[in-house]
């Protein structure tokens, strides 16, 4: 199926210069050929005229003619080329080249104009004319014939040999035609296909993107304003709901901390130990909440890198607290010095803090979460927990899934936090069970060089 504008034009195209190499050389034998019987018919008509130039009347009334030696020999019947007689309104023959005195041509009209016949005679095959004259006040009729087989060689060979000929030539400029209108058509749908690759780029992250106008083709305009208008509105309702989860996510930060400080205040205090933990939960939701606004919003610059390396070890430090308080322990392997990637530090310190917070929250106490930075680009981060069923590995990216939604504290944004991110540094991120027990989540990232 021809899907490409170029594919179905240069399709057309191979259609119709097939038609024209059919077509023209043929059209142009025809040409060829009624030129050269235009040739033979003006070359009988002034034989005519020529023969009738030695004919006159005598002073008895009767007619003589007179033809030099040379016209002689070329209408005699020995020559057996050409042949002529003339004759009179009336049909009688005055004079013939034939041996039997007779006319040329049986049905001859007599028409005021010369006209052209074409007869079978034995094996000759004769084109004649008979044009009309004036001699001595009165008309006349010379007709002229000449044997086909006997026509100028010339002539005869441009015709035979036109149509092969001319398809040598026609083939090879037809292939030039077909690739100069290739590169005419990659011209031509340029501004198409680069507006094609940018409107690729627009997402969520880059809603800002818009077709450009001023080098479409006029037939496309139309379109590429009604796409950009809905851009405008794409975008505008994006704004409105990361403004609204970003603002109401800031609002209830505050009466969290405050209904933290007083719930400490509470004299019973295994109830305001239950509280808190209430609290941090819903403090850890709201905090999700504004990554989530601000993953929407990440843009990496293209000569923005980071060390890998001190991400990691970074992310460690913040979360061995968070750890140590469960009875467990978090450690970074691999690389023990710097690995330089694309990407921006404090995106990718978000998305590693929340595979290791979500390792801590899955593995049991007295077990390590390990964090591993590898030299070519990446960071591995497993865990000592049940692992990540084969059917749930796509599930679990997606904005509010949850395999256990008994477990309270957890909204399911962390992960798909994750992926926003690392989609935006153009990365990826891999999922596998560890080969003992855990899950092991992997992020590739472009090695990036650091600039001095």
């Amino acid at each position: 199926m021809l899907s490409s504008i170029k594919r179905r034009l240069i399709a057309l195209h191979l259609i119709a210069m097939l038609a024209a190499a059919v077509a023209l050389p043929l059209a142009l034998y025809w040409r060829v050929d009624a030129t050269a019987r235009a040739l033979h018919e003006r070359a009988l008509r002034e034989q005519a005229e020529q023969i009738a130039r030695y004919v006159h009347r005598l002073p008895d009334g009767g007619w003589a003619l007179d033809l030099p030696d040379s016209l002689r020999q070329l209408y005699s019947v020995s020559y057996a080329r050409y042949g002529f007689a003339i004759l009179t309104k009336a049909g009688q023959v005055l004079f013939s080249s034939r041996e039997d005195g007779a006319a040329l041509f049986r049905s001859d009209p007599r028409r005021k104009r010369p006209s052209y016949f074409e007869r079978d005679v034995g094996q000759a095959r004769l084109f004649g004319a008979s044009v009309p004259v004036t001699v001595a006040s009165e008309g006349l009729w010379v007709e002229i014939s000449q044997d086909q087989a006997h026509r100028d060689v010339l002539i005869d060979d441009i015709v035979a040999e036109f149509l092969p000929h001319v398809a040598w030539v026609i083939i090879p400029i037809l292939l030039i035609l077909l690739g100069t209108d290739l590169l005419i058509f990659g011209r031509a749908l340029r501004p198409l296909t680069e507006a094609s690759m940018l409107a690729q780029r627009i997402s969520p992250a880059r809603a800002d993107l818009r077709l450009p106008e001023a080098r479409m083709p006029h037939e496309v305009r139309p379109l590429v304003r009604a796409v950009n208008e809905a851009l405008d509105r794409l975008e505008q309702g994006f704004t409105v709901q990361r403004e609204f989860v970003a603002d109401a996510a800031h609002e209830l930060r505050t009466p969290l901390a405050v209904l933290r400080a007083q719930v400490e205040a509470l004299e019973d205090k295994e109830m305001a130990r239950e509280l808190i933990g209430d609290i941090a939960n819903m403090t850890r939701i709201v905090n999700q909440l504004i990554d989530v606004a601000e993953s929407d919003t990440l843009m990496i610059k293209p000569d923005e890198v980071t060390d890998l390396w001190s991400v990691c070890t970074e992310v460690a430090s913040f979360m061995a607290p968070v750890a140590l308080a469960q009875d467990k322990g978090i450690a970074v392997t691999g690389a023990s010095q710097p690995v330089w990637v694309e990407g921006n530090g404090s995106a990718l310190f978000q998305a590693i803090r929340n595979l290791a917070e979500n390792a801590i929250t899955h593995t049991g106490p007295g077990t390590t979460v390990e964090i591993e930075v590898c030299a070519e680009g990446s960071v591995v981060v497993t865990d000592q927990g049940p692992g990540v069923p084969a059917g749930q590995r796509e599930l679990i990216f997606q904005r509010f899934w949850r395999g256990d939604r008994r477990r309270p504290g957890s909204a399911g944004l962390g992960l798909s936090i994750v992926a926003r991110i690392v989609k935006a540094h153009g990365g990826k991120i891999t999922v596998t069970n560890a080969p003992e027990r855990g899950a092991s989540f992997a992020l590739h990232l472009r090695r990036g060089l650091r600039r001095v």
